[in-house]
């Protein structure tokens, strides 16, 4: 079933969530992106998957020295809540889709990572603006049920998943 973030927000309004929050922050070496469990309960295991080859941009991961990328490059580095993480991805210079295998996360938890985000849209292919990084496809999958939003052009993006089970 996939249901997008809309819609289930409208079915949990008042009640207490699992909301989590997933923004973008541009930096060098590499730029990151910190995931928080912002909801009042915890998240069970689950896979997100960031397509940032749906942003209009031309977006894509520059994670090896002479890649697909411009300049600089960044391999993939979890910043923080590696122990929330059920292994590391595999990423190759040049990928435009990443996926977290997540054991879960407590209400309140953060798993921050950086690397190497280029565009091939513009003329300064080595700084992301927020509304680069809009568009770009946020998926959670949790069981049978699968979550998508997108980013917005303030560089996040909320996925309101559910209400607390007691």
């Amino acid at each position: 079933m996939i249901r997008t973030a809309t819609c289930l927000l409208m079915l949990c309004a008042g009640s207490a969530q699992a909301d989590l929050n997933l923004r973008f922050v541009e930096g060098a070496p590499g730029d990151r992106f910190v995931l928080t469990n912002t909801g009042s309960c915890p998240l069970a295991e689950a896979t997100l998957t960031l397509d940032i080859g749906a942003a209009p941009a031309g977006l894509l991961f520059d994670a090896t020295p002479g890649g697909a990328g411009v300049d600089s490059y960044h391999p993939f580095e979890v910043i923080e809540g590696r122990g929330a993480l059920l292994g590391l991805p595999e990423l190759a210079d040049g990928d435009t889709v990443l996926s977290l295998n997540l054991a879960g996360l407590e209400a309140g938890g953060i798993v921050s990572f950086s690397l190497d985000v280029d565009d091939t849209g513009t003329g300064r292919p080595e700084t992301i603006a927020d509304s680069e990084i809009a568009g770009t496809m946020v998926t959670l999958v949790m069981g049978e049920t699968t979550l998508e939003v997108a980013f917005s052009d303030q560089a996040s993006a909320v996925i309101p998943i559910a209400p607390c089970i007691s």
